[in-house]
């Protein structure tokens, strides 16, 4: 009679495959992990400057003699460098070179003051004029969401024959709640088109979702088309995401803008993570408008020019001649 076969050898091989399995698993996450926010272990502070930079290169200004020598100048700084606080302004300083001037940092801590300074879009009604004011939002998804269904809800009920979009408070943040709660004002179909060196993309209204811009956001009231004409305030404070809500309405016909030229930061960005609560916001692109008009960081002037204080007067002015009062 033989031997009986030892059933161990078999939960060894598995075992041992398992191993194999999980320290390759590993492996690729401490190679490729980084690009997606995740360490396994914290990097050092060269190893920190030293991602920041390679991810700079995808930035809008990384090319030719100047980004090689701050690149280079950089590299050499990062060598040496003996904490990742030290990193960090190296990786700021040469983020102004890579992205320009609409790129930067941002902690943890103050997206979180973002999130509770959180303000609502307003509007009020005066005759047959509806005014909606748009301030910057870079809150959570459910601020977001509440950002969007206000705005558009109160569109879509107002029943009014002229609307004035006013963004001259607005900064930027997400531009998805914002075009979602102005989408009873904006057809259906591609609105603005963001042109990298690595792909042209669309975002795209359908009804009152917006997708391919920030946050996907939907507002349930944006599929009430008001088809009214819209009078736009902006001033040198519109930037970023509010400069992305003003082109949102270039083609589109019954349409006029007021005011003062934006700040210049219609261009694309792009959040990376970084190590330690940070996220790096590098320019990447520029903007077309639905006409195919390239807007990047110069400022988009006015339809007509005049003091901020002077345009609300002028956009009413610009309505009445519509019809609107």
């Amino acid at each position: 009679m033989g031997r009986p076969r030892s059933r161990r050898r078999p939960v060894v091989v598995v075992c041992v495959a398992l191993a194999v399995l999980l320290a390759l698993a590993l492996a690729v996450v401490h190679v490729v992990g980084p690009s997606y926010g995740v360490w396994l272990v914290p990097p050092s502070p060269r190893a920190h400057g030293e991602h920041a930079l390679s991810l700079m290169d995808q930035g809008l200004h990384a090319h030719g003699d100047e980004w090689d020598r701050k690149r280079a100048e950089a590299l050499d700084a990062v060598a040496t460098a003996r904490s990742r606080d030290e990193v960090n302004e190296i990786i700021d300083d040469a983020l102004a070179v890579a992205g320009g001037p609409h790129s930067f940092l941002l902690t943890d801590e103050e997206q979180q003051q973002t999130q509770e300074d959180y303000q609502a879009p307003t509007h009020r009604v005066d005759g047959g004029v509806m005014t909606v004011k748009l301030p910057a939002f870079s809150g959570t998804a459910e601020q977001g969401q509440q950002y969007a269904d206000e705005l558009a809800t109160a569109l879509a009920a107002s029943g009014a024959c002229g609307v004035v979009v006013d963004l001259s408070d607005n900064s930027g943040g997400d531009m998805g709640p914002m075009l979602a709660g102005l989408s009873p004002l904006i057809p259906d179909g591609p609105v603005v088109s963001f042109d990298t060196s690595l792909a042209q993309s669309q975002v795209v209204l359908d009804g009152g979702s917006v997708s391919g811009g920030g946050t996907p956001t939907t507002a349930e009231a944006g599929s009430s088309k008001l088809g009214v004409p819209v009078a736009i305030i902006t001033s040198g404070r519109t930037a970023s995401s509010g400069e992305q809500a003003r082109l949102a309405f270039n083609g589109i016909a019954d349409t006029r803008v007021f005011g003062q030229p934006t700040r210049g930061y219609a261009s694309v960005n792009q959040g990376f993570r970084l190590y330690g609560g940070l996220t790096m916001f590098l320019t990447v692109g520029e903007t077309l408008d639905r006409e195919g008009t390239r807007f990047g960081e110069t400022p988009i002037e006015p339809d007509e020019r005049v003091d901020l204080d002077q345009a609300p007067s002028a956009a009413a002015a610009w309505l009445d001649s519509k019809g609107c009062r």
